[in-house]
């Protein structure tokens, strides 16, 4: 009789502690989610990428001097850390490949560069520049040759840039993991 009143009491005390860690689990994911939310409210802007004019040099004709720089501002008013932050960046160019029969519009990789930002503590925030140079990011073996391959007579533009832009956080200790992607942004063109 006395071996049924323990297991019993053991079992209650076994569905408490369950009930109670499940409820609070629940309420962690519960106010992780309102305050990702805040991270996200399109009025306070606390992702800004870019936070200005892009500046670059897409010369195809000097490759050496290419560059790309773009400003960007995350803030995190949540209470949680913002972890995993990875920013990546692509541009893309089109042209009329002058090397082939038809002068067949090619579009190509020429710049792929990924960073880990990494973590953002909760009430803080982040700027800074993406950056990147003909040695860090750009792909000198997809550019054209600007004489033999470009078809400076195609139109509107002899050579069209684009960009995609991916950025991707985890938040509230890992719990929600959120991807940004941008895809095909003008990044300007050439003439």
């Amino acid at each position: 009789m006395m071996y049924m009143r323990i297991s019993r009491v053991f079992r209650w005390t076994i569905r408490i502690f369950l009930l109670v860690f499940t409820l609070s689990l629940s309420a962690v994911s519960l106010l992780g989610g309102f305050s990702a939310m805040t991270i996200f409210d399109p009025s306070v802007q606390n992702i800004n990428i870019p936070d200005g004019d892009i500046t670059s040099n897409f010369d195809i004709t000097n490759p050496s001097a290419m560059y790309i720089n773009v400003p960007y501002n995350i803030s995190n008013p949540g209470v949680y850390d913002l972890t995993n932050i990875t920013l990546s960046f692509q541009v893309y160019l089109t042209y009329g490949n002058a090397s082939t029969p038809l002068n067949e519009t090619t579009t190509v990789i020429i710049f792929d560069k990924e960073e880990l930002i990494g973590t953002i503590a909760h009430g803080d925030f982040l700027k800074s520049n993406f950056t990147g140079t003909a040695s860090d990011g750009f792909i000198i073996d997809n550019l054209p040759d600007p004489l033999t391959e470009v078809d400076w007579y195609r139109t509107p533009y002899a050579l069209e840039f684009h960009a995609s832009l991916k950025f991707s956080a985890s938040y509230s200790l890992n719990l929600y993991t959120f991807k940004v992607n941008i895809i095909n942004f003008p990044a300007g063109h050439y003439p």
